[in-house]
């Protein structure tokens, strides 16, 4: 299944849940996924600007349950959190660093030191010495990777969201949200974490010496894709006791083609 497939079998699993889907002209949400690979971005969309400004490609069509929806749904390769640790620290995709060199980033501690396995690849990998306002050096470096790979819309701001994997881990890691039953927060939460990580990695190491670096990312990805600071964001794994997996809204998309089919 291709990431846009799991982005609208994950957007219909959500909007199942929440009941969107039962009735006509309910307020859908959207769905937002951050994997390794990729990340992907779903909703209706219930402006005419949206249809009209969207590039080919990223509007699709989906039947099920007798309606037909028009999706604005694109999977960004490349873009999921671990391709993009790698493209911050300088690396390539499928590549061993060249002369197995160092790779060297301002999004990590300028005393960090260590190995990173990424796609059964090890790179050695460094904190820039002597850097200054480490936040400023790794927002700069990781503005420079998302650079025109993101199509932005403005009719994000007006539809509510759910946001998963990535998301959540990150969210959960830093306090934000209970790491068990999710919960909400703004996006530029996620800015204000990625500062204070950034400031204190020196003093108080995290467990995580990426946290820095990911958390910058997710911040500038989610301003790329359009959301404002105070946009607020669903965190959840279930909704009424049940996962919020993309293999449910396939299951029910596939027994509904069959249904249509048969008649």
């Amino acid at each position: 299944m291709n990431g846009t497939d799991e982005g609208i079998s994950a957007w219909i699993t959500v909007n199942f849940l929440i009941g969107s889907l039962k009735t006509a002209g309910s307020n859908s949400v959207g769905m937002l996924d951050l994997g390794g690979g990729s990340t992907q971005i779903t909703f209706l969309p219930r402006v005419q600007g949206t249809l009209q400004t969207s590039p080919p490609g990223y509007l699709t069509s989906l039947q099920i349950f007798n309606r037909t929806y028009k999706l604005y749904s694109y999977s960004y390769l490349g873009l999921g959190l671990m391709s993009a640790r790698l493209a911050i620290l300088g690396g390539v995709e499928g590549k061993p660093a060249e002369d197995g060199k160092e790779l060297v980033s301002p999004c990590l501690s300028p005393s960090f030191k260590g190995e990173w396995e990424h796609a059964e690849i090890t790179y050695r990998i460094s904190g820039q010495k002597a850097a200054v306002n480490l936040y400023q050096l790794c927002a700069s470096r990781v503005s420079e990777i998302l650079q025109n790979k993101v199509h932005r819309t403005e009719e994000v701001k007006d539809v509510d969201f759910y946001a998963f994997s990535y998301y959540y881990d990150l969210a959960a890691n830093v306090g934000f949200i209970d790491a068990e039953k999710g919960g909400s927060l703004v996006v530029g939460d996620f800015e204000i974490a990625a500062k204070y990580v950034c400031r204190t990695v020196e003093n108080q190491p995290q467990s995580n010496p990426f946290l820095c670096m990911d958390l910058t990312y997710i911040s500038l990805l989610l301003q790329e894709f359009g959301f404002p600071g105070n946009k607020v964001l669903k965190l959840t794994r279930k909704i009424d006791s049940v996962e919020t997996s993309w293999a449910l809204g396939a299951i029910f998309h596939y027994i509904d083609s069959l249904n249509t089919q048969k008649s």
